[in-house]
């Protein structure tokens, strides 16, 4: 694969009603977000990646081969089991770089039915340019 070809990238909206619909304990600062992506990557096996939080338009995460891990900043304000699904996701790209039978058996064995988590982050978001209200 060419150094400067991207990984595949999860696809980001607004959140719905990020400051007051969810609860202060799914908050989570930058700090403690690069130590969950450290621990899933050594859970993962993943090696050692610079990380990024950054506010991102499009997309809720993308990865390149040369090893940089970009998050959206608005991972900081949902779930926690969104967050690992978005993480996860992009971790396993540094292994598998589609999204193929390979890829799929990997997000369940450490996810479980993560087609769910993957729905329920389609629908914590609403279009850009749209209101949440």
């Amino acid at each position: 694969m060419p150094e400067n070809r991207k990984c595949r990238s999860i696809r980001s909206r607004s959140v719905v009603g990020l400051d007051d619909s969810l609860p202060q304990k799914h908050r989570f600062d930058r700090d403690e977000f690069r130590a969950r992506v450290r621990k899933w990557a050594e859970k993962l096996d993943i090696g050692e990646h610079s990380i990024y939080i950054r506010p991102m338009t499009r997309k809720w995460a993308s990865c390149s081969t040369g090893g940089t891990l970009s998050f959206n900043d608005e991972l900081l304000e949902i779930a926690e089991e969104l967050r690992d699904y978005v993480i996860v996701h992009e971790l396993l790209h540094f292994s598998v770089p589609n999204h193929g039978k390979l890829w799929k058996s990997l997000m369940r064995a450490h996810l479980g039915p993560y087609e769910e988590l993957e729905q329920r982050l389609r629908q914590s978001v609403i279009p850009p340019g749209l209101s949440a209200g």
